[in-house]
């Protein structure tokens, strides 16, 4: 006996639309949508004012004033100078452009009329006077300048959904702004006192004025600027129980010299940074600059200062010199191989174990490597106090992590982020621009002692509003 095999229906065959024709559906449709953005925005802001006109007004629109009404209210007539609101009333509305970083629209924005036939002076919580711009711009300007986005790109990037390009010099002024955090920030006592400091500087390229002056293509007299290269000293806290790490203070200086280091730490001492407040150690390169500023601050009984050990090994390897008649290969190797030992005298736990170890490295290379060998043993002592600091911990009950005690790698990490702002913005033209670039990146990536869960744009616009 056979069996009947039931047969699958046939299925109708997908409609293929081709990528060309989506997208060109997709664009009427965003257009629509563009278009009831811009009326979203236009009807609800002009709600908001009508609002506003009628809480300052006392009543709705169409209703008859009270003349016994005894209020003051905020707004003033330009003419009579009252403030009582039962003198005033609707005068109609004057058309304002308004550009957000969605749409750009014109707005009817509700203007009020004095019994005595003056205009009333009125300052809407919703709209800043003679301000067309939406905060929403501002916001965006300063993320933008944040992640590095160059000036001339971010007007491209704001007007790419209103299609209203703002003028450099606009967004230069927003970006400037967050100047103002950086004078708050070194001016506020420290908050938070770390029990490691990190010390060290990278150079920044700026313009100064000159005494010459010369006419440019409008016929204006300006003084000729000179380029020139500072150092911003950069102080930076660190936890070694949690790891946790953050910008303490910076300084402009003239040069790493002592005067230039002298002011910052004295800044952070006037701040509260010393000893009785829980501070153990510096970490810094072991400048000479630096060296007579600490001679000159007194941060209290029992602050070590460690020698960077990785500035110690890149001075090693400087100095292998090498044997007579190698070529170049074999000198690279020659160093490879002496660095590799050098560093092998820091991988010791205690003291003694890397003071042995140091022997042997003197016993290797003394003869071949006199000069390598003499600038690891110079100030060695230095470069091995975080054992003290750290064995002082263990005695207090604490352990502290020994990779942020022995070298400034951390703070160079930091550095790093300074310098990509830096070869964005290529030069600066005056110390403002320098303090809103280190307010831009102390804000991106979240170096400050507070932990912030919010995302950080919005982070720097709440400490700008508070500032």
């Amino acid at each position: 006996m056979t069996s009947t095999v039931t047969r699958r229906p046939k299925t109708r065959k997908r409609r293929t639309v081709k990528d060309k024709q989506r997208r060109q559906e997709q664009r009427r449709l965003q257009d629509r949508i563009d278009e009831a953005l811009g009326s979203v925005v236009r009807t609800t802001t002009e709600q908001a004012l009508q609002d506003e006109a009628t809480a300052l007004l006392g009543r709705a629109k169409g209703k008859r004033r009270d003349r016994d009404d005894p209020t003051v209210g905020v707004a003033r007539c330009n003419r009579c100078g009252t403030t009582y609101r039962r003198q005033f009333s609707r005068a109609g509305t004057y058309r304002r452009s308004l550009l957000t970083f969605a749409t750009w629209t014109i707005v009817r924005v509700p203007r009020l009329s004095c019994q005595c036939g003056g205009m009333v002076d009125v300052e809407f919580v919703h709209l800043k006077p003679y301000d067309r711009l939406w905060f929403d711009l501002e916001e965006r300007a300063r993320e933008l300048a944040g992640i590095g986005v160059s000036l001339r790109d971010a007007t491209q990037v704001l007007a790419w959904d209103n299609e209203q390009p703002l003028a450099i010099a606009t967004l230069n002024r927003f970006v400037n702004e967050t100047a103002r955090l950086a004078d708050a920030l070194r001016r506020e006592t420290l908050g938070r006192i770390p029990a490691v400091v990190m010390l060290d500087g990278l150079w920044i390229k700026v313009l100064e004025p000159t005494e010459e002056e010369f006419t440019d293509r409008q016929g204006r007299r300006r003084h000729r600027c000179k380029q020139r290269k500072f150092p911003l000293l950069v102080a930076y806290g660190i936890d070694p129980v949690r790891g946790e790490r953050w910008v303490l203070d910076w300084e402009r200086g003239a040069d790493e010299d002592e005067a230039s280091w002298r002011r910052l730490l004295e800044r952070l001492e006037a701040r509260g940074l010393c000893a009785e407040k829980g501070l153990r150690l510096f970490i810094h390169d072991g400048s000479a600059g630096l060296e007579k500023a600490f001679e000159m601050v007194d941060f209290g009984l029992g602050v070590e200062r460690q020698r960077c050990i990785f500035h110690k090994l890149q001075n090693v390897g400087r100095d292998v010199q090498g044997a007579e008649g190698m070529n170049r290969a074999l000198r690279r190797e020659r160093r490879r191989e002496v660095l590799h030992d050098a560093a092998a005298v820091y991988q010791g736990t205690e003291e003694t174990e890397i003071r042995d170890r140091l022997a042997t490295f003197r016993a290797k290379w003394g003869e071949r490597e006199p000069k390598a060998v003499a600038t690891l043993e110079r100030d060695f002592d230095r470069t091995i106090a975080y054992l003290r600091v750290r064995d002082q911990a263990l005695r207090e009950g604490q352990t502290w992590r020994v990779e942020d005690l022995r070298s400034t790698s951390a703070l160079e990490r930091v550095q790093r982020h300074f310098r990509q702002k830096t070869r964005q913005v290529v030069i600066f033209h005056a110390d403002q621009g320098v303090a809103a670039a280190i307010s831009l990146v102390i804000s991106h990536h979240h170096l400050t002692s507070t932990t912030d869960l919010q995302p950080w744009p919005r982070a720097l616009e709440e400490a700008l509003l508070a500032a």
